[in-house]
């Protein structure tokens, strides 16, 4: 029989275990709109990793599976984008910023909408030190004893307090029971201080102040001990204190919106984060605003880096006013932060039940009772004023005191006491002289007057009508009862203040440098001059000494205005550095801004060149024992490069050369000298290269040709000379090498005894010493061999090979165009609205030269900007961001040139910029409050599927194990069966 039992415990408990999975099953998948509270998980400092709170969210059962995490940097009301996980490390760049956490619903998954949160601005994270630490595990050793019998004492009461507590964090009305606890600690510590005076201390607080003395004796034995075996560090850093505050719309304001007086709902509680900017602990202290029930940070220090949230909630009961508190957290370190809670509570409007029901009683009542009772009189209730008219001096925007008081005084003309309400004004400060309040409220027997002080309040800006404003006084017992005092001030512009006043930009120009010589100056910029005073300027033309100043394109320019002007270095200067600052100035002389602007010449390499013109000379052939002896010719010869050459007297065999016109020739100067054949020559060609030696060792000669024939009578067809091809120039560079592209002639004039003819020449053009893939400029000579045409004789034997001289440029470098710099992704018509994710890509022109050369230019993106200006290090040059607040704005992006210099890029250190102008729009407000639950849709005939719960939970164990209890349960039944 025990066995039996035994054996159906077991069973009862395989039994459970086996039910176990229903519990779990039972769980709803959530679905539905976003809503509740986000919050952030973990410090806001650099080094620390963030994640998303997601325990007060709604509908219950969301997690990180059912929506998608951005996190974001707030500068104003830029977002830029800085993670998509559910968490995010905190780097250097976000230090100062708040980070903005928006988690919105995967749809495919049945949740809708999104929630933000903010922390606090990020500080940077300091590690404490080792000290530090051992001091507070000495400081907590201490004050174990005395904590553990604190915890002891209040056992019996701690668990109530801990309860409501817990409700004041969780429930919209735990302002209210946080208020009533503070009330009751308060009564009950006047009630036991009153004690005190009057009464012994019992035995026990006898025996606890022994005990607590034993303990301080104790505790400064063991800090005696601990600073003699501690080692005291040479310095100690002194620790800082610092917080910050921020609400969940980082307005800095909690508006509460408005209620009717007497109401009975109290406005849903709104949440503010405090940080621990410093690097030292801060203790709170409590604090109970008048209007506000405000959650206390006392329970535990707020370490360094740690963010606390507390809820804010008006009062329940507040009387009819418009309420703008500031509300002040204060450490006992000192530390004060504020923001500003707002809320309205408006009067009820008059209930006129009573009145109706006296008035039946009255109706209702005995006549004979009516006439015994002494008629009362009826009460009257007016109020009158001294001044009904108030009128201040007028005040300079600005002001910061206001020296001019006025009084006005109202007077009960009434028969009965009144209850006084005073007017509340947006632009006058209104308070009692003298008065006896009772609740904020000021009692007036019948006769008796209350005399008021009117100030302008403080921050009234200038316009041209004055601030007036009825100032209403009225009475609670009847609303009619009133009395008005029209007050008005003028605030008009302080003129001292209205200083003209412009901004330049940009307000620093570099021009970068170029090599003297240069014949094209940079590319002009344009400074745009913004009028950020409050009166209109009258613009002189700015002037420079070594720049052209192009002129400004407006001569006036109203407030917020602007007006443009161009900028560019003169051509021709010398080399040196050329940093002016231009002023702008006004026509009456006074500067306004300036423009730095900065451009240098660099002293040039010394560069030798020479040119020769004409290249060959070709004299008329003459028979032998010739008298006229052809006419000379002129020959140029032009330095072309930088630097003085010196030349030489040239001189020759076959021709009389002229001296030379100049032997010293500057840079772009020339020189001259006549070449004539010699008298006498013989039957022959005279083909010679005149070389013109010179200080700058570059080859300079003119080919000449001159041919004499030989006397005869006969009619052979002889040969007599060959013209030489002109030289070839100004091909460009990286021709290709053949005949064809280097324009190399297929025929030639040859002359004979009977004229001139064509003959067919054969040019060694592989043997020519040009270079294709070279980039500097080429200077080389081609040979050729003639072919004589059928039937003329070269009996004189004249050289039949020819040479032609061939110049190729050198290689000028693609310059690309600023304007081909371009932003894409981003539309000035596109539609974006505040939760738009914003990408844009920066390309610039000559990006995709992947085979420079020597003098090519390109753009590459380095910075762009919308509020802040952000860089780019390297490719890819794109950037994803979000605007926080609707409106227009405009991305500008710079382009910095560069140019190859044969193995690398280089910046020139001029600049190009491309903006875009774009509008945000505000999205569109999830409603949470209304979200109907979608009807279940079935796809098919007769289909079923399993309910999605959202647990995971393994269930084959389970039903192994239900499967193994009832094998045990029928194997117990069979063996009883077999037994009897």
């Amino acid at each position: 029989m025990r066995r039996n039992r035994v054996l159906a415990i077991i069973m009862a408990v395989l039994m459970m275990v086996t039910l176990l999975p229903s519990m779990v099953f039972a769980a709803e998948v959530p679905s539905g709109a976003l809503d509740g509270t986000l919050k952030i998980k973990g410090s806001a400092s650099v080094g620390s990793t963030l994640s998303a709170d997601l325990s007060k969210i709604k509908p219950a059962g969301v997690t990180s599976e059912y929506v998608s995490f951005s996190w974001s940097l707030k500068d104003g009301d830029l977002l830029t984008e800085v993670g998509t996980g559910k968490s995010y490390k905190v780097d250097e760049k976000a230090q100062g910023l708040p980070i903005v956490l928006k988690i919105t619903g995967k749809e495919d998954k049945g949740i809708t909408g999104s929630l933000t949160a903010t922390s606090g601005k990020v500080a940077v994270a300091k590690e404490k030190k080792s000290s530090d630490s051992k001091k507070k595990e000495t400081k907590s050793e201490e004050t174990s004893a005395s904590a553990e019998k604190k915890e002891t004492e209040t056992a019996d009461t701690s668990s109530a307090d801990q309860s409501n507590e817990k409700q004041n964090n969780e429930a919209q009305n735990s302002a209210d029971q946080s208020n009533v606890e503070q009330n009751d600690d308060a009564q009950n510590s006047d009630d036991q201080s009153g004690s005190e005076e009057t009464e012994e201390p019992t035995q026990n607080e006898a025996g606890t102040d022994s005990q607590d003395s034993e303990t301080t004796d104790t505790s400064t034995e063991e800090k005696e001990q601990t600073t003699e075996n501690t080692e005291i560090p040479a310095e100690t850093k002194e620790l800082t204190y610092s917080a910050t505050v921020s609400t969940e719309d980082g307005s800095d304001v909690l508006n509460f919106g408005y209620v009717e007086e007497d109401y009975t709902e109290v406005p849903e509680a709104q949440y503010v984060s405090i940080t621990n900017n410093g690097t030292g602990d801060l203790n709170f202290k409590s604090l109970a605003p008048e209007h506000f029930m405000v959650q206390d940070i006392n329970g535990e220090p707020l370490k360094a880096g740690e963010t606390a949230t507390a809820f804010v909630q008006p009062r329940e009961g507040i009387a009819a006013g418009e309420y703008k508190d500031t509300i002040t957290y204060e450490t006992e370190e000192g530390v004060k932060v504020s923001f500003e809670a707002d809320f309205t509570v408006t009067a009820k409007k008059e209930d006129t039940s009573d009145t109706e029901e006296k008035s039946n009683s009255e109706e209702t009542q005995d006549p004979e009772e009516k006439d015994d009772q002494p008629e009362t009189p009826e009460a009257v209730y007016k109020l009158g004023v001294d001044n009904p008219e108030l009128s201040f001096k007028t005040l300079k925007e600005g002001y910061e005191t206001i020296e001019e008081t006025c009084t006005v005084t109202v007077r009960n003309e009434g028969t009965a006491a009144v209850t006084l309400i005073q007017p509340a004004s947006d632009y006058f400060g209104i308070a009692p002289a003298t008065s006896v309040e009772t609740d904020g409220d000021i009692q007036l027997e019948a006769g008796g007057e209350q005399t008021f002080t009117v100030q302008p309040k403080l921050g009234l800006s200038a316009q041209d009508d004055p601030y007036t404003q009825e100032l209403v006084f009225s009475t609670k017992e009847d609303k009619t009862a009133t009395v008005a005092v029209n007050v008005q001030v003028s605030v008009e512009k302080d003129a001292s203040e209205e200083v003209p006043s412009v901004s330049a930009d940009p307000s620093k120009v570099d021009f970068g440098s170029l090599e003297q010589g240069y014949g094209e100056a940079p590319e002009a910029q344009t400074i745009t001059l913004t009028n950020i005073g409050k009166t209109a300027i009258r613009l002189e033309q700015p002037t420079a000494y070594n720049y052209e100043v192009g002129t400004i394109s407006a001569e006036v320019i109203n407030p917020g205005e602007s007006a443009t002007f161009t900028l560019q270095p003169k051509t021709g200067l010398a080399a040196g550095d050329y940093n002016e600052k231009i002023s702008v100035k006004d026509v009456d002389g006074n500067e306004l801004a300036a423009v730095e602007v900065i451009f240098a010449v660099t002293e040039p390499q010394p560069v030798y060149d020479l040119s020769i013109d004409p290249e060959s000379l070709e004299f008329d052939s003459s028979e032998e024992g010739y008298k006229d002896v052809p006419a000379e010719q002129t020959v140029t010869v032009t330095n072309t490069g930088n630097t003085s050459i010196t030349l030489q007297q040239p001189e020759s065999k076959y021709y009389t050369v002229g001296n030379l016109s100049e032997t010293e020739i500057a840079a772009g100067s020339s020189a001259t000298f006549t070449v004539q054949p010699k008298s006498g020559l013989t039957k022959g060609e005279y083909l010679e290269d005149i070389s013109v030696q010179n200080s700058g060792n570059v080859e300079c000669y003119v080919n000449a040709h001159f041919s004499v024939t030989k006397k005869t009578d006969d009619n052979s067809n002889n040969l007599t000379g060959i013209k030489k091809p002109s030289d070839i120039t100004d091909l460009p560079n990286g021709t290709e090498k053949s005949q064809k592209a280097l324009k190399l002639p297929s025929t030639v004039k040859i002359t004979t005894t009977k004229g001139e003819q064509k003959a067919k020449v054969k040019w060694d053009v592989k043997g020519c010493s040009y270079n294709p893939a070279s980039v500097d400029r080429q200077t080389f000579n081609v040979k050729g061999t003639v072919t004589l045409p059928d039937g003329v004789k070269n009996p004189d034997n004249i050289s039949t090979v020819i040479a032609v001289s061939i110049t190729v440029n050198a290689y000028k470098g693609t310059e690309v165009k600023e304007s081909e710099n371009k932003i894409t992704g981003i539309d000035a018509n596109g539609k974006y609205d505040t939760n738009s994710k914003i990408t844009f890509t920066a390309v610039g022109a000559g990006m995709n030269n992947e085979s420079p050369k020597k003098g090519d230019t390109r753009y590459l993106p380095g910075s762009w900007k919308i509020t802040e200006t952000c860089t780019w290090d390297a490719a890819p040059y794109t950037a994803t961001f979000r605007v926080s607040k609707a409106g227009q704005y405009t991305l500008s992006v710079t382009f910095k040139q560069q140019k190859y210099n044969g193995s690398k890029w280089e910046n020139t250190g001029s600049e190009s910029s491309q903006k875009v102008t774009f509008k945000v729009s505000q999205a569109a407000t999830v409603t949470t409050a209304a979200t109907a639950t979608p009807k279940p849709t079935v796809t098919g005939t007769n289909k079923k599927s399993a309910v999605q719960t959202g647990d995971n939970t393994p269930v084959m164990t389970f039903v192994i194990i239900l499967v193994a209890a009832v094998a045990c349960i029928g194997g117990v039944v069979v063996y009883k069966r077999k037994k009897k």
